[in-house]
C-alpha cells in the first residue's frame, strides 16, 4: 500500500513537472536547440499595432508620456519615425472583414467575399504544442479557398520561407494577428507568448531563428516605446513592417502602414494601386519575399512595395478622410437631384403649364448628363456633405438650364457630353486623382480598384457620349462621314478607359466597343450586309486585342497586363471568366436588383417597340437613333462583359430615360403641333 501511494505520488510530481515545463517553453520564444540562422541572412519583422496611441513627448525616451497626452492617429505615429515609409493599406477586396484581411496577407491574392462558399472564414483557434502552435480550423480554410474562383492558397507566406514563421504575443491579448505567420498547414513554427515588458527581447531571439517574424504590440504607451525600440534595434538587413491591426470591425477600412527598409523613407505605393500612398495587403508577401531573395509563387497577384518621394501623414489621412465618405454621398446626392428634378417640374407646372413641364423635362435631363462633371468639381473641392449635395443639385440643374436656354432643341445634350467625357479623359491622363475622390468613381476603400474608372462610369460615359454624338449629328442623315465619326470617337474613349496607364478597365473596351458598334451600324447608310453585322459582332474582340497591343507596347502594368495578357496558361483567363459571371450573377439575385434589372430590360424592349413613337420629335433622326440605341446597347453588352454587369445595365439604362425625356420634352409637344 505504501509502495503504491509513493507510486502514485510519483506519477503527481513528473506530471507537474512536465506541466510547468510545458508553460516554460511556450513563455520562451524557442527551445535551446533550436537551429540559428546565419548572422547575415535578410530577415523580415512584420509588427501589428492597437488602435489610437498617446503622444509620447520624445520618441527616444523609455520613460512614461505624461497623463493626459494628446491622442495620436497610427498614421501620425508612423509619420513621426524618420525611418519609416508610410502609407495606406487596403486589406480587402469588397466587404471587409479582419480575418480574410489576415488571410489575404498570407496568400497574396484577394478576391470578393461573396465568390467564396461559405462567404465568411470558419473561426480559427491557436493551439500551442511542443514544437510552436497550430490553427485548429484551418482545414476549413483551406477547402473554403479551393472552391473559389481562383488560385488562392492560404499560409503561402509563411510556407515559401524556409523553416517556417514565429508569431510573439502578449499574454491576455488577442492573438487573431498571428494568423499572418501560419504556413499552408495552419502551423507556426515558433510561438512566444508572454509578459508585454519582454516582447522587444523575445522578438529578437525569434528573429536569431526565424527570417520570418510577426508580431503583435502591447496596447497604450508600452506599444509606443516597444515600436521604438524595435526599429531602433533593427539591422541592415532586416526589413520592418509596421501596420495598425485589423479592427473587428464590418465598415471598409484603409490601414496605416509604415516599412523601413526599403532606402530612404517616402511614401509607399505599388503596381496594384499605381496610387501614391496606397497599397494593397496582398502586397506585403511578394515585398516580403522579395526581400529575403525567394521566389514570388506564381498564385500570388499582389506586386512588391515601392517606394516615391514625399511624406505627408495629412495628406494621408485627407485621402482617407475622403474616400470613407464617398460611399456614403453617392446616392443620397444622386436622389437629392432626382428630387430637386421633382421640384423644379412641379414649380414649372405651376408657373407655365404644359410649357413649363417640358422646359423642366429638358432641364432636368440636361442636369443628369452634367452630374459627372459636378462630381469631379465636388471632388477637387472636398467639401461637407451639406455643401456637396447642394453644388451637386443646384450646379447640375443651372447648367442644365444654362444649356437649354443656349443651345437649340434637340442639341444641347453635345456640350455635357463633350465636356464630361474630356474632363474624364484629361483626369485620366494625370492619373485619376479627381476620378477616386468623386462621388462615382471605383473608390479605393473597397480594394476593387485603385485608379482609373469604375463600373458606373464605364457605363455612363459611353451612354453620355452616343447620346451627345446623336444630338450633335442632328438633321444630317446617314452616310459614311457620320459612321466614321461615331466610330473615331468610340476609338477615343475605348482606348482611354481600357489602356493600362489611363483608365485600366478592360470590360469597359468590351462595352464602348459594343454600344458604339451598334451606333456604327445604324448610321451606315443603305441596307445592312451580312458582313457588316459580323464586323461589328467581332467589334469588342477586336477591341479587346487593340488594348492588348497598347498596353504590351506601352509597357503598361496593370492588373489586366499580368493576369491575362501573362497568363502561363495555368487556367488564369478561364478563373476570371468564371469570376466574373459568378460576380455578376451574385449581383444580380442581391436585394431589389432582380427587380430593378428586369424593369431595365422591359423598358429597352419598349424603346425598340415603340421607337418610332419616342423618335417622333426629331422624325425619327438617324444620329438620335443611333445615340439612344447605342446608349441601351452599353448596359445590355456591359452587363455580360463585366463582373457587375447588373449596375452597368441600370446606369445605361437610365441615361437612355433621360435622352428619352429630352426628346419628349419639345415645347412643341406643349401646344400638340408635334407628333
Amino acid at each position: 500500500m505504501e509502495i503504491q501511494t509513493r507510486s502514485a505520488a510519483c506519477r503527481l510530481a513528473l506530471a507537474a513537472s512536465v506541466a510547468v515545463a510545458c508553460t516554460l517553453v511556450l513563455a520562451l520564444p524557442a527551445r535551446a536547440d533550436a537551429a540559428s540562422i546565419s548572422a547575415g541572412a535578410p530577415r523580415v519583422l512584420i509588427v501589428f499595432l492597437p488602435g489610437q496611441m498617446k503622444k509620447v513627448p520624445s520618441l527616444g525616451a523609455v520613460g512614461t508620456a505624461p497623463q493626459g497626452a494628446a491622442k495620436r492617429t497610427v498614421t501620425e505615429q508612423l509619420a513621426d519615425r524618420s525611418q519609416l515609409s508610410i502609407g495606406l493599406s487596403s486589406p480587402v477586396q469588397g466587404r471587409y472583414r479582419a480575418a480574410q484581411a489576415l488571410l489575404d496577407i498570407t496568400q497574396g491574392t484577394r478576391i470578393s467575399l461573396s465568390s467564396y462558399d461559405p462567404e465568411m472564414p470558419p473561426p480559427l483557434l491557436l493551439v500551442p504544442d511542443q514544437r510552436g502552435a497550430y490553427f485548429r480550423g484551418w482545414i476549413g480554410i483551406n477547402k473554403r479557398a479551393s472552391g473559389a474562383p481562383a488560385e488562392i492558397k492560404p499560409g503561402l507566406l509563411a510556407g515559401s520561407i524556409g523553416g517556417g514563421a514565429a508569431y510573439a504575443g502578449v499574454d491576455r491579448q488577442p492573438q487573431q494577428n498571428a494568423i499572418v505567420a501560419a504556413d499552408r498547414a495552419g502551423r507556426i513554427e515558433r510561438l512566444s507568448i508572454g509578459p508585454a515588458l519582454s516582447l522587444p527581447s523575445r522578438v529578437q531571439a525569434l528573429l536569431s531563428e526565424r527570417q520570418l517574424v510577426v508580431a503583435d504590440l502591447a496596447a497604450g504607451d508600452l506599444g509606443v516605446r516597444q515600436l521604438t525600440q524595435l526599429l531602433a534595434e533593427r539591422s541592415s538587413n532586416e526589413l520592418v513592417i509596421v501596420m495598425r491591426s485589423p479592427p473587428n470591425k464590418s465598415s471598409a477600412q484603409l490601414l496605416p502602414v509604415g516599412i523601413a527598409g526599403l532606402g530612404r523613407s517616402g511614401t509607399l505605393t505599388s503596381s496594384t494601386t499605381h496610387l501614391d500612398g496606397v497599397i494593397a495587403g496582398i502586397d506585403l508577401l511578394p515585398t516580403a519575399l522579395d526581400w529575403l531573395d525567394v521566389a514570388i509563387p506564381g498564385a500570388v497577384s499582389g506586386q512588391p512595395v515601392k517606394v516615391v518621394p514625399g511624406r505627408d501623414a495629412q495628406q494621408l489621412l485627407a485621402l482617407k478622410g475622403r474616400l470613407q465618405v464617398v460611399g456614403q454621398r453617392r446616392y443620397p446626392a444622386l436622389w437629392a437631384l432626382l428630387g430637386g428634378w421633382i421640384v423644379l417640374t412641379l414649380i414649372a407646372v405651376l408657373v407655365a403649364d404644359r410649357r413649363g413641364m417640358r422646359w423642366a423635362m429638358r432641364c432636368g435631363a440636361l442636369a443628369i448628363f452634367w452630374l459627372p462633371s459636378m462630381l469631379l468639381l465636388t471632388a477637387a473641392l472636398a467639401p461637407s456633405i451639406l455643401v456637396e449635395v447642394l453644388i451637386v443639385v443646384f450646379g447640375s440643374l443651372l447648367l442644365g438650364a444654362g444649356s437649354d436656354y443656349l443651345i437649340p432643341w434637340p442639341r444641347a445634350p453635345a456640350l455635357p457630353a463633350f465636356v464630361a467625357v474630356g474632363a474624364y479623359i484629361v483626369d485620366l491622363a494625370f492619373g485619376s486623382p479627381l476620378i477616386i475622390r468623386s462621388l462615382i468613381g471605383p473608390n479605393p476603400l473597397f480594394g476593387s480598384r485603385f485608379y482609373g474608372i469604375g463600373n458606373e462610369l464605364e457605363s455612363a460615359l459611353p451612354a453620355i457620349l452616343l447620346i451627345g454624338l446623336g444630338a450633335l449629328w442632328f438633321g444630317r442623315g446617314r452616310s459614311r462621314q457620320a459612321a466614321a465619326i461615331f466610330a473615331g470617337c468610340g476609338l477615343v474613349l475605348g482606348v482611354a478607359l481600357g489602356a493600362a496607364r489611363l483608365g485600366a478597365d478592360v470590360g469597359g473596351v468590351m462595352t464602348v466597343a459594343a454600344g458604339f458598334g451598334v451606333a456604327v451600324l445604324l448610321m451606315l447608310p443603305g441596307r445592312l450586309s451580312g458582313k457588316t453585322i459580323a464586323l461589328v459582332v467581332i467589334a469588342p474582340f477586336a477591341a479587346l486585342a487593340l488594348l492588348a497591343a497598347i498596353d504590351l507596347s506601352s509597357g503598361g502594368d496593370s492588373h489586366f497586363t499580368r493576369t491575362v495578357l501573362r497568363a502561363d496558361g495555368s487556367g488564369a483567363w478561364w478563373e476570371i471568366f468564371v469570376r466574373r459571371i459568378e460576380l455578376a450573377g451574385r449581383g444580380l439575385i442581391r436585394g431589389l436588383m432582380p427587380v430593378a434589372a428586369l424593369i431595365a430590360v422591359l423598358t429597352v424592349a419598349l424603346g425598340i417597340v415603340r421607337r418610332q413613337r419616342l423618335l417622333a420629335p426629331v422624325d425619327d433622326d438617324p444620329g438620335w437613333r443611333a445615340g439612344l440605341a447605342g446608349a441601351a446597347a452599353v448596359g445590355v453588352f456591359g452587363a455580360l462583359f463585366n463582373d457587375s454587369g447588373p449596375m452597368l445595365l441600370l446606369f445605361a439604362v437610365f441615361i437612355a430615360i433621360c435622352g428619352s425625356i429630352y426628346l419628349r420634352g419639345d415645347s412643341r409637344l406643349a401646344d400638340g403641333l408635334s407628333r
